[in-house]
């Protein structure tokens, strides 16, 4: 119901208070029940004779479902995965009015039409360069269940054509955009989040024994001790997802970056960015809060690649100002695909499915496509 939450829910279910904290300290390192909005899905399973708590289920996307399954001593994180199909959808549009109208009126989802004008808006002004028809084409990538769109969606390429020229941007096999020459139009995200380097007090760790509880418990960020009040700095370019407070983890900021990234910042006494916002690389977002834990006052950072948890201290962060000479020619073999793709009449092509026989225009897109993306189709690992 709207306005529910995790405790009103335990409340009116009858379940111990006691098995709510639990679960709420099962969930510290994935907050995927933190916060609930009309129309999630939970499943609990009660068991009747002592109103004992045995699991609990939340529907992320119709793809994934995450559960905590009682043990004999705590709630332990699982997760389901049902597979999904990907197709390439192309979208084609004619400038009538401004970009955000449309764009959105050809189809292309918010997220789609901020992503295209963040990473092209150090070389066109959106307000100012565009004309009444003037073109743009985009791929998009949709993940799929029988045959609709589950909301994960990723933008493979795009570009605005002003009077014959182009200003465009390509996915790359390192996960960020670069412009058709190979130049990058994301600068990289930062390796800290500080403005000075803090010493490390926790490290990412799958299996950590947590400090103050003594059980096995992933660690899936890095810990910076620092003083309280420590301005935290945004990673890169992106738009904060979530702001939100947790009885354990205290207050709390997601932000997706552009590209296959995404980081969250932990135990903060003031935040100074709001959801929906976008953050600029270096924007100072938060202040540290005081934990009041044994630990003592510490920033909890963690870095996502494709939702996955990463160890933010050596992951691999594209760092390139351009592609390297090395990659350059395959890159631009993929630019090319694309931009054959974008004017070739179709407008969906399916990348699980192998090709028709006797097909040869349908087969040639869809090699075309996989070509253009066999480096960046491999499913994203979920956590």
């Amino acid at each position: 119901m709207e306005g529910d939450t995790l405790e009103s829910i335990f409340k009116r279910k009858q379940i111990s208070i006691n098995e709510l904290y639990e679960i709420i300290e099962a969930d510290e390192p994935y907050l995927v029940l933190d916060v609930l909005q009309p129309g999630d899905q939970l499943t609990l399973r009660i068991k009747c004779e002592k109103n004992r708590l045995e699991t609990l289920s939340r529907i992320i996307d119709p793809s994934k479902t995450v559960t905590y399954q009682r043990n004999d001593h705590n709630f332990v994180y699982q997760y389901t995965l049902t597979p999904t199909n990907k197709v390439a959808e192309v979208t084609r549009g004619t400038i009538a009015g401004n970009f955000y109208v449309s764009a959105s009126s050809s189809g292309l989802t918010d997220n789609s039409v901020m992503t295209i004008t963040q990473l092209l808006k150090s070389s066109l002004n959106f307000r100012r360069d565009l004309r009444a028809g003037d073109h743009f084409q985009v791929i998009v990538e949709r993940e799929t269940m029988e045959g609709h769109a589950i909301g994960k969606d990723r933008l493979l390429a795009a570009r605005v054509l002003l009077r014959g020229k182009e200003f465009g941007a390509y996915l790359h096999s390192d996960g960020s955009y670069y412009n058709a020459v190979g130049e990058s139009l994301v600068p990289a995200l930062l390796r800290y989040p500080t403005r000075k380097k803090y010493r490390v007090s926790s490290h990412f760790n799958p299996r950590r024994v947590h400090p103050v509880t003594g059980r096995v418990k992933p660690h899936n960020g890095v810990d910076f001790a620092m003083p309280t009040g420590t301005p935290i700095l945004s990673m890169g370019h992106g738009h904060v997802t979530r702001v939100a407070s947790h009885r354990y983890a205290g207050k709390y900021i997601d932000i997706d970056e552009f590209g296959p990234y995404s980081t969250r910042f932990l135990h903060l006494s003031k935040i100074l960015v709001e959801q929906g916002q976008q953050v600029e690389r270096g924007q100072v977002i938060a202040l540290l809060a005081n934990t009041r834990r044994p630990t003592g006052p510490h920033l909890h950072y963690e870095l996502h690649i494709k939702s996955r948890p990463v160890n933010p201290m050596t992951a691999g962060i594209s760092m390139l100002k351009s592609i390297p000479g090395s990659e350059i020619k395959d890159f631009h073999l993929q630019v090319t695909d694309m931009r054959n793709l974008m004017l070739s009449g179709e407008n969906v092509v399916h990348l699980d499915r192998p090709p028709k026989e006797n097909n040869r225009q349908e087969n040639h897109q869809y090699d075309s496509v996989k070509r253009a993306l066999k480096s960046t189709m491999t499913s994203s690992p979920a956590s």
